[in-house]
């Protein structure tokens, strides 16, 4: 009995303690917001465009030059160089022939955007059967002197499972 009557004691104070927490403030979705938003968005199509053409310098324009990228079981790789040639592996060793990304949630605050995202493509190995994917990334985005904005850092992965 003594037991319960803790018990029923903590469960009280937990729900006192939560009706009282504030909930959490909404992200801002001002004009700011709105602009970093559609511009990001135009500079995946033109990521994704490039993926697809297989142009690994032409993807990589879209980091800046001290960027990191995170991909799935590789090393990061840490800037513009070794993104290029991490690029360049990748595309030399499959086709993408459908890529869609999916801008979830922009954040803005300063000069830096976060964007969290989902992906869904088709890998094309030049040797093998084709692998439908879909995941979601992080991507962390700096504006420009001229305004624009480049890629700082990016992770992906997969939603699917293991092998």
């Amino acid at each position: 009995m003594r037991k319960m009557v803790c018990v029923v004691g903590m469960v009280l104070m937990a729900t006192a303690v939560f009706a009282q927490a504030k909930p959490q403030a909404a992200l801002p979705q001002g004009p700011e917001v709105a602009a970093a938003t559609k511009a990001i968005e135009a500079a995946d199509a033109a990521f994704l465009a490039a993926m697809k053409k297989g142009d690994a310098a032409a993807a990589t324009a879209s980091y800046a030059s001290d960027a990191i990228v995170m991909m799935p079981g590789e090393p990061a790789w840490k800037g513009h160089a070794a993104i290029l040639k991490g690029m360049q592996a990748f595309l030399g060793t499959m086709t993408i022939p459908q890529a869609v990304t999916h801008t979830e949630d922009v954040m803005v605050r300063g000069d830096l955007a976060i964007e969290t995202g989902s992906f869904e493509w088709t890998l094309q190995p030049k040797a093998g059967a084709a692998v439908k994917d879909k995941g979601k990334y992080l991507t962390v985005w700096k504006r420009q002197a001229d305004g624009g904005w480049k890629i700082v850092r990016d992770i992906n992965n997969t939603d699917l499972p293991a092998k």
